[in-house]
């Protein structure tokens, strides 16, 4: 399936597949965002300024799956989130006199005059930071032999497409990357797609992003943390 890299003006198809993906999932859809049934398109104002977030990290790689519509022009299907984590990832950095840095600050500053003047309506406010508060509790996944991997923070597809192959092809790009650099390839899975990674190249399932005491994502569904070992350790 087509894949590529996201360029800037695709932030905003992106935030609407997303929002479609994981409407009714449970962390991102219920928990998060109760009201999403009176407010269906706020949803999307998550994504966007998430991806918004992370847009200027240079060691986040964002993809798309594309697909022509039906008046034969392009369209985004699919979306994935895909970091260099450890070592690896300091060759992505820019330096510190690079004029790109000011990317960052400048969007997360336009983020939340955004966020001031259109609120998210869907969301709970005591929750919508409820996975970044989550994360801590399972950071200890990714460290000694694990910490230098290709995490897949972030994957969807329209469901429309969906069960058409472009989730698998967004993966696949990540663990080639993984197996190129033999280091490891990660991913938290929601609820239910645990098997499908594991079909994609993903060999166990190493804990919970829900386990530990007082995390604030106990008792949500799903959470699955797996990972695939390099490939040269695997063989030898």
């Amino acid at each position: 399936m087509p894949i590529r890299e996201a360029r800037l003006s695709d932030q905003h198809a992106m935030a609407v597949v997303l929002g479609k993906a994981f409407f009714n999932e449970d962390l991102f859809g219920r928990i998060m965002h109760p009201h999403r049934s009176t407010y269906p398109d706020d949803v999307a104002l998550y994504w966007l300024r998430r991806i918004r977030d992370h847009w200027f990290d240079w060691r986040i790689c964002f993809l798309v799956a594309v697909a022509n519509d039906h008046d034969g022009k392009e369209a985004i299907v699919g979306v994935a989130e895909w970091t260099r984590q450890g070592t690896g990832s300091k060759a992505m950095e820019l330096s510190m006199l690079d004029p790109r840095n000011l990317g960052k600050p400048l969007s997360m500053a336009a983020n939340r005059i955004s966020a001031y003047i259109w609120p998210n309506r869907a969301a709970d406010p005591a929750k919508a930071d409820i996975f970044d508060r989550g994360i801590p509790y399972s950071k200890h996944y990714w460290s000694g032999l694990r910490a230098d991997n290709w995490c897949l923070d972030t994957l969807a597809v329209h469901p429309d497409y969906q069960g058409k192959g472009y989730g698998k092809s967004l993966v696949t790009w990540g663990i080639c990357k993984a197996d190129e650099e033999n280091v490891h390839a990660s991913v938290m899975s929601s609820a239910g797609n645990e098997a499908f990674y594991l079909r994609c190249g993903f060999e166990e399932i190493v804990g919970w992003a829900t386990e530990g005491e007082g995390n604030p994502l106990a008792g949500v569904p799903g959470g699955a943390i797996l990972f695939r070992a390099p490939r040269k350790a695997a063989r030898d």
